[in-house]
């Protein structure tokens, strides 16, 4: 049988190693180690296994394999054609995915007849070998420190020869992808041009399978992530067919950057339809997302599902930890299991670990820094910045049961070698902040329910109604310039756009309080870096560098903030010492004691 020989409709076209990594990112390594014709290597290979390779002037055998992870597309080449289907994917890297579907379809790796398998050896050579049944590689990686061995057995053949047994060895995925189907798509995006995008398609993927909005488009149009994409990831062009911003496609590349490289091959391998014509149909798209939900549950079970504006807020909390695995963290606690591949982030990973899968773990078997970062910037983002009622901010108590049980667990006299050094693991900031009574009260706040669903913590008038009726009475106020200027007073990151949204303010509203407490005398207004607002507090301004946020000097003790010796600069802040009620009452007490800020 020979597939390779078949006439081709198109003169096959050659692409630099460059064009093809940018094509197949995510699903195929190829940057640094394919020629100058990227696809030579597999149609040499093809042809070897196939008995038709005839070596060129120069050339004596056949080189092995490239060391890219092209032979694990075996069987497995659905999401580079859902891919080459999508109406995200830029014209010149469809061009790449298609001319690499044609070439596949016509080499013995897309023919069911064949018998292809995968494994390691542990010997340091690399081989090639051939007989009548077959022909086996290995290729002797030294970065990686292993002997990866791929095996081919022709039709009616029994078993590929080998100088030497493998440690393992498995069968090949055959699935979707026969030469008709390969060669069938190629005709149809080649003739109809790409799919129409479907955003509710990719809504209903994001509500079944716990993935953010983004990353549900992203891998519903075979784009499923990985840790070196080139810049920009995504163009305007593809941006555009999205309807997401840059930051909110970035971090669902990071979401998604978690798979396992097999898991990228593995989850849309079966999710094109049998007959591709499907996709240009009515709800073909639709259906693909039906399939691909069924396969993320097979292999990661469904996760909880945030809130669109939650998830949102999450990203702009920029922790190394991925928006949506923080959520999940908050969404259920008890579980809080890890996205596959996050504790070979975290540091130390010794190898003995890898085996953990939920934040608990981690945290409880070793310093897991990503982890801890995450919870603390979470929780008093959950609890001051979410709205009573978001099941994120009401899973928050349940998070601390579970870090405080780790701690526990850590500090337990069967376990002396860690409990001089919990303390520091943490920093003695958000130690005391778990100890001391703080986060109690802080907690406390959300389980008794005391604010309207859809309300803030953040809004004075929500938690404390009467203070705000006290500096209305005693500033001669109205109640919204009296709620505003204790914002001022206290809250780290009063901006423009938090004071609306806590508030519930139109620009008009906010511009009348605004233009009151001017007159008043109380603020002044001016145009500062990174504030997001024109209305400060008379006195000295800290400036700061990311993360960190400025803020009027004035406020820095009140709410824990560490600043430079000179008091010009933010130097720390994570955690306010108090609850927000006991926070506006202290700050309004010191005004009221003569402690106003003051130019």
């Amino acid at each position: 049988m020979n597939t390779i020989d078949t006439a081709v409709p198109r003169t096959p076209r050659r692409w630099s190693g460059f064009d093809s990594s940018a094509a197949l990112q995510g699903l195929v390594g190829a940057s640094g180690c394919w020629n100058h014709d990227s696809f030579a290597d597999i149609r040499r290979i093809g042809r070897y296994i196939e008995g038709s390779w005839r070596p060129e002037p120069g050339e004596r055998e056949v080189r092995p394999p490239a060391a890219g992870s092209w032979t694990e597309l075996v069987g497995r080449p659905g999401g580079l054609a859902l891919r080459a289907a999508a109406l995200a994917t830029r014209p010149e890297r469809r061009e790449v995915l298609l001319d690499f579907l044609e070439m596949w379809a016509r080499t013995p790796f897309a023919d069911p007849a064949y018998r292809f398998r995968l494994g390691r050896l542990a010997g340091t050579t690399s081989f090639t070998v051939r007989d009548h049944q077959g022909a086996s590689f290995g290729l002797h990686l030294p970065a990686a420190r292993r002997t990866l061995y791929f095996e081919a057995v022709l039709p009616g053949g029994e078993a590929a020869p080998r100088p030497e047994e493998p440690l393992y060895v498995v069968d090949c995925h055959r699935g979707w992808g026969t030469p008709e189907q390969l060669l069938r798509l190629v005709e149809l995006v080649r003739e109809r041009g790409p799919v129409a995008w479907d955003a509710d398609a990719a809504l209903a993927l994001s509500e079944a399978t716990g993935l953010s909005r983004p990353a549900a488009a992203l891998v519903l149009a075979g784009n499923l992530g990985s840790g070196n994409y080139r810049q920009p990831f995504l163009d305007e062009h593809e941006r555009a067919v999205f309807g997401f911003k840059v930051g909110e496609l970035e971090a669902a590349r990071d979401e998604l950057s978690m798979l396992h490289d097999d898991e990228r091959l593995a989850l849309p391998a079966e999710v094109m339809p049998a007959d591709p014509v499907d996709l240009w149909q009515p709800g073909g798209l639709a259906r693909v997302a039906e399939r691909t939900a069924a396969a993320w549950a097979e292999q990661h079970g469904a996760r909880p599902h945030a809130p669109w504006s939650t998830w949102q807020a999450a990203v702009a909390l920029e922790t190394r930890m991925p928006a949506t695995h923080l959520c999940h963290l908050f969404l259920d606690p008890a579980n809080a299991t890890l996205p596959p591949g996050f504790y070979l982030r975290v540091w130390p990973c010794p190898s003995e670990h890898r085996h953990l899968r939920t934040a608990w773990d981690v945290m409880g078997d070793y310093d897991a820094t990503t982890v801890a970062d995450a919870l603390f910037a979470g929780l008093p983002w959950a609890y001051a910045d979410l709205p009573a009622g978001d099941p994120i901010r009401a899973g928050a108590p349940e998070v601390v049961q579970h870090l405080r049980k780790v701690l526990a667990r850590r500090d337990s006299p069967a376990r002396v070698p860690y409990s001089g050094v919990i303390r520091g693991n943490l920093g003695s900031r958000r130690w005391d902040w778990l100890t001391d009574g703080t986060c109690d009260r802080v907690m406390a706040r959300i389980t008794a329910d005391d604010l309207p669903p859809g309300r803030y913590e953040s809004d004075p008038r929500a938690c404390a109604p009467d203070l705000v009726a006290d500096v209305a009475a005693t500033l001669d106020l109205s109640e919204d310039a009296a709620a505003l200027y204790l914002q001022l007073l206290l809250l780290p990151v009063p901006s423009d756009r938090n004071v609306r949204r806590w508030n519930a303010w139109t620009p008009a509203r906010h511009k009348a309080a605004a233009a009151e407490l001017v007159a008043s005398g109380l603020v002044v207004e001016d145009r500062r870096a990174r504030a997001g607002r024109t209305l400060f507090l008379p006195g000295p301004w800290a400036r700061a560098k990311k993360p960190l946020p400025p803020m009027e000097s004035w406020k820095a003790p009140l709410i824990g903030a560490q600043l430079s010796a000179d008091r010009s600069e933010v130097r720390a802040f994570e955690l306010l010492p108090g609850t927000l009620p006991e926070l506006f009452a202290k700050a309004w007490h010191l005004v009221r004691e003569g402690d106003r800020p003051m130019a």
